[in-house]
């Protein structure tokens, strides 16, 4: 996947994981101000080496890992969808939920016949099943270290997710914990995009200096 905006000469290259450095305050708050807004037609692009553009519904955006809520109700939905199709892919185990759903109608349409009111209602699906079980994804995170990991093992399993954006996070990190942050990325085949404001030492990225010069730098 390629990363490309007005700034830039040309476009740069994401790999699985991508440190790039904006030192301009103002270059900064607008990269960030386009994510929030991205969509296929912004003047920050993604693309692949066809020159499809990246949908924002592929693109998953963490401005702040502390606050972050990886059960949000966007990402539920698509861990629940998911969870439809599993039942999908398993007839046996779906029609003996669809049973017992049905038994849970009549029951309640009985008593909706039983009430002084004139009630009506619908027949209760799977994906509503789902979510009135509260099904969620379980958080265990006690540290920030945990909390990044949580996130990434989230992204890794939303395959409808092709990019993974985290803006100013790195500075939470010791050296090591970084380290153990990039590795993991790459042996999941994942691609990350770190967005940062000052330079992280000893790792390989992308600086776009205050002259908006850009410059590598490989990992020391």
């Amino acid at each position: 996947m390629k990363l490309n905006f007005p700034i830039l000469d040309e476009p740069i290259t994401l790999e699985k994981s991508t440190i790039l450095v904006l030192e301009d305050v103002q270059v900064f708050a607008q990269m960030v101000r386009n994510l929030y807004q991205y969509d296929e037609d912004s003047e920050l692009k993604f693309f692949n080496r066809k020159f499809k553009s990246l949908k924002p519904s592929e693109l998953m955006l963490v401005t702040d890992i502390l606050g972050y809520d990886v059960n949000a109700p966007s990402l539920l939905k698509l861990v629940h969808a998911d969870l439809e199709n599993q039942f999908n892919e398993k007839p046996e185990v779906k029609s003996m939920v669809e049973k017992l759903a049905n038994t849970i109608t009549e029951l309640i349409a009985y008593e909706c016949l039983e009430n002084e009111l004139d009630l009506e209602y619908d027949e209760i699906t799977i994906l509503e099943l789902i979510k009135a079980l509260g099904v969620k994804i379980e958080t265990q995170s006690d540290t920030i270290f945990e909390k990044m990991f949580e996130v990434l093992q989230v992204y890794k399993y939303l395959n409808k997710k092709k990019l993974l954006v985290f803006i100013n996070t790195l500075s939470y990190f010791k050296r090591e914990e970084i380290a153990q942050i990039l590795e993991y990325i790459h042996l999941s085949d994942m691609v990350v995009l770190f967005i940062e404001p000052r330079k992280i030492d000893d790792f390989a990225q992308y600086i776009l200096d205050e002259d908006y010069f850009l410059i590598t730098e490989s990992n020391n």
